[in-house]
């Protein structure tokens, strides 16, 4: 098989690779927003946004840059701790929930904001416990987002990051038994 270019619609990344991945290895959508690159279209975030849409991305913004910040405190503690396992699920839950961040400026045409020290747990567990409400709440946020779009690219992009955020609630699962 030939190797060739694919793309997220979801985050816009390309990925290279003999057939598409089942989920985006930088935002972690699901396979069926990742398409050939040569089907790319580069208005896909050039949106005309509603307010109610502008005002969900703003608030998505600050979840996301919120939780990219808990996670990254996550990985130094699970570091500190020589706990491989953790420290690379929050260095992972990490970089997705920061190129979420980054998908979110994209439509909202603007750079993204740094990112802010953020506090977390001494404990591996305790951390998947407040990562795991931390995506429950991200989940509940974007369903409604979703809901409340009257833009269908907005409506998609709502229910990928709920899509996305639901994987990400079942990690923190097993690992909170």
């Amino acid at each position: 098989m030939a190797v060739k270019v694919f793309r997220c619609r979801i985050c816009g990344d390309p990925y290279i690779g003999e057939s598409p991945p089942t989920h985006c290895p930088f935002c972690g959508a699901e396979a069926k927003y990742i398409i050939d690159a040569h089907d790319w279209d580069a208005g896909e975030f050039a949106v005309e946004l509603s307010e109610v849409s502008r005002g969900n991305l703003e608030a998505a913004l600050e979840l996301e840059m919120g939780n990219a910040a808990f996670y990254a405190c996550a990985e130094r503690q699970a570091n500190t701790a020589g706990d491989e396992y953790m420290m690379a699920k929050f260095k992972s839950l990490r970089k997705v929930e920061s190129e979420h961040a980054s998908a979110i400026c994209k439509f909202l045409k603007i750079d993204k904001p740094e990112l802010s020290p953020g506090a977390c747990s001494a404990d591996g567990m305790a951390n998947s416990c407040e990562g795991y409400e931390r995506e429950d709440r991200a989940i509940q946020a974007y369903a409604r987002f979703r809901d409340e779009a009257p833009e269908p690219r907005m409506k998609e992009f709502f229910g990928a990051l709920v899509e996305i955020e639901s994987d990400h609630l079942d990690i923190h699962a097993d690992d909170t038994k």
